[in-house]
């Protein structure tokens, strides 16, 4: 779990309670361990990797491009000589019509060729299924927090959980939901690192019997109006140096667990992610009602 210092710093610690009794009173003990140098040598492997994968998608984003370039060079030249063709029948001066529909015919389905080589394409990159598993969300999320707070304790930024007791296990492949959870405290991070304040808070709630929420929220600049009408197409970002595909991954991954990612901004500043995701058991009659 998250642990807060005096000065309002978290860090990441390892919890063990113990229970004793004297008489007819109860006792609790609680040991703590700093985990800080552990997820700190973690964090760094976890760096190494994120590092090999980034490279590994260049290679493939390459391999893609020169896919893509040459598959969709020939009906693409196909289609300007048909076009190129027409204007020119079009511009003489008793214009074959039947030689211009039949260019355009032809023009047309070159397009759909296009159109199919694409979408096979985009099918085999997103051919792999999410594993999914009945998983404890709260663990999930604390975990997850853990993790992005490594180098963020040291910056102001208060990290609050509010979780639900009435939270359910949910249906999700744990290490792709733990890394849309870190992706959105992350970026909530690096938003308020200029904020005067700086709390970021992670809720979840049941929303009826079926489905869970997760909301993130940070206390910075916001995001902007023309930047949050675009903000999940892939390559739309705010960060100097970011490549702009993270939030497209996330919501990529939300919809395939069959939930939905949001964002919105807070009416007193700063910004809200919101996901949803279903649960993974079959809930009581009371459980509806309530």
């Amino acid at each position: 779990v998250v642990g807060v210092r005096q000065d309002g710093s978290t860090f990441p610690i390892e919890l063990a309670v113990g229970e004793m009794r004297s008489g007819r009173r109860r006792f609790f003990t609680g040991f703590i361990r700093d985990i800080t140098e552990p997820q700190a040598t973690e964090r760094r492997l976890q760096d190494l990797q994120s590092e090999l994968i980034h490279v590994s998608r260049l290679t493939s984003m390459g391999e893609m491009a020169s896919a893509l370039a040459h598959e969709l060079n020939q009906p693409l030249s196909a289609i300007a000589s048909y076009m190129k063709g027409s204007v020119r029948l079009l511009d003489s001066e008793t214009p074959d019509l039947e030689r211009v529909r039949s260019a355009l015919t032809a023009a047309g389905e070159q397009a759909l060729r296009a159109g199919e080589i694409i979408r096979r394409l985009r099918a085999f990159v997103g051919k792999g299924e999410a594993a999914m598993r009945i998983e404890a969300l709260p663990k999930l999320i604390e975990e997850a927090g853990a993790l992005a707070m490594m180098g963020a304790r040291d910056s102001g930024v208060r990290l609050d959980f509010n979780l639900s007791p009435k939270l359910g296990p949910v249906l999700a492949d744990k290490v792709q939901i733990q890394q849309v959870v870190l992706n959105l405290m992350r970026n909530a991070v690096e938003a308020m690192s200029e904020a005067p304040v700086r709390n970021l808070t992670v809720e979840a709630n049941p929303i009826d019997g079926e489905t869970v929420e997760v909301l993130i929220s940070d206390t910075g600049p916001g995001l902007a109006p023309e930047v949050l009408e675009r903000l999940f197409q892939p390559f739309v970002t705010t960060k100097a140096e970011g490549m702009g595909v993270g939030l497209s991954i996330c919501r990529t991954i939300i919809e395939a667990h069959g939930g939905e990612l949001t964002a919105r901004n807070r009416t007193e500043g700063g910004a809200v992610f919101r996901f949803t995701l279903r649960r993974g058991d079959l809930p009581l009659s009371d459980e509806i009602d309530a």
